[in-house]
């Protein structure tokens, strides 16, 4: 008989005779569990010093690049996303930073050959989110309720995703469904199913989104499901914020505040000078659109600051003063005012990209630290990973990084 059964045998016997004996004295020799798949994985020695999570997913830790040295992080290898965790409300310890959301495919789409059902749904984008210092990677909604699995699903682009104040809800729109995702509940909501542009605005109090369908504006109510048509006058747009009762509007060409409880105009900012306006009002120029038109926007959770980008020129605007800052793009140099796509709370961190990050700490005076920066990958598997959102902002005073470690 092979040696290891033997010895397996003759211990299981042990502990059962163990179990007979009357006198509670004789000592009882306990028969350890068999290893889980992860752990013997784990036991084992990697070029790349890897560490599983599930049997098909495992972490990778990189030094991230900048002008701080020894920083590391971690880069996540998903092959299998339906045994990755999920983003749970219950769990505290995951809402201690602020957060960000972003699509991932984490699979690669193979278009020479044939895949199999596996292959095609990690190659689809899902939602996930993140610790702003990189680490907690969850799957917040693969959108199976919503877009099944079929030869005709294969490819599912999202194209937006903006989550509740509470993080309860996830409204994301495709290239047709508007869809609300109740992380508690795990259930989804189709608002609409047009082809046309999609933007969502929550609430302070996440009772309520804003969203476009169908190119009108509508108001969507949790508690009673009613979904009302906003009058012509109302407006909102891709990126903005409710707070403090104001609803702050970032629009193609700068900054409009409103009353949110009775949508009286409170105040605007313009980027182009009142000549400039005047001749665009008439007609938009090549160049003017080309200076003042914002490809590129974020506010700060709060809405006291704003940023934008133009083909020449980026933009950095106080709300409360009313100052805007401005920098012209010089393509072979890091500006004052870059990788601001994320703004996080009193404009203190700023963060840029979902497949690799990059990570600010800024000056004083709100502008890029050229001495002391760091990127690195955030992900190491699958194709893209893109439209980072910031939410949670409050967490940690906004810090994006537990500043005391």
């Amino acid at each position: 008989m092979n040696l290891k059964y033997l010895w397996t045998a003759l211990a299981a016997l042990i502990f059962l005779n163990g179990c007979n004996q009357d006198d509670s004295s004789t000592p009882r020799t306990a028969v350890e569990p068999p290893k889980t798949d992860v752990e013997l994985l784990n036991e084992q020695e990697w070029d790349d010093n890897r560490v599983y999570v599930t049997k098909d997913n495992y972490i990778l830790t990189k030094e991230a690049n900048g002008t701080i040295p020894g920083i590391m992080k971690p880069c996540f290898v998903v092959n299998s996303a339906k045994e990755w965790p999920r983003e749970d409300l219950s769990n505290a310890d995951s809402y201690d930073l602020p957060r960000v959301d972003f699509r991932w495919n984490n699979g690669k789409h193979d278009a020479y050959s044939v895949m199999t059902e596996k292959q095609i749904y990690e190659a689809r984008d899902k939602i996930w989110s993140i610790k702003t210092d990189g680490t907690d990677l969850r799957l917040v909604t693969d959108f199976l309720d919503v877009v099944p699995m079929n030869k005709q699903n294969e490819a599912v682009p999202i194209r937006m995703m903006r989550r509740s104040p509470n993080n309860r809800y996830l409204a994301w729109s495709d290239s047709v469904n508007k869809v609300i995702f109740d992380l508690k509940t795990q259930e989804s909501i189709v608002l609409g199913s047009d082809l046309g542009h999609s933007q969502f605005l929550w609430a302070e109090d996440s009772s309520y989104l804003y969203f476009e369908d169908r190119a009108k504006y509508w108001k969507y109510d949790i508690v009673s499901g009613k979904t009302t048509q906003m009058d012509d006058d109302f407006h909102f747009s891709e990126v903005g914020v409710i707070y403090g009762g104001k609803r702050y509007v970032v629009s193609d060409y700068g900054i409009v505040v409103f009353n949110e409880s009775n949508n009286k105009r409170l105040y605007s900012i313009g980027l182009s000078t009142a000549e400039e306006d005047k001749l665009a009002a008439k007609n938009i120029s090549l160049s003017y659109d080309r200076k003042y038109f914002l490809k590129s926007r974020s506010i700060s959770p709060n809405g006291k600051y704003a940023w934008g980008e133009s083909a020449q020129y980026r933009y950095f605007i106080n709300l409360e003063t009313k100052e805007v800052k401005n920098e012209k793009i010089v393509r072979s140099e890091v500006g004052d005012y870059q990788y601001f796509e994320q703004l996080g709370l009193n404009a203190n961190y700023v963060r840029d990209g979902a497949g690799g990050v990059i990570f600010l700490k800024l000056n004083e005076d709100k502008t890029v630290p050229k001495d002391k920066w760091m990127n690195w990958p955030q992900v190491c598997s699958g194709h893209s990973a893109t439209l980072s959102w910031l939410y949670n902002g409050f967490a940690n005073n906004g810090a994006f990084i537990k500043e005391d470690k």
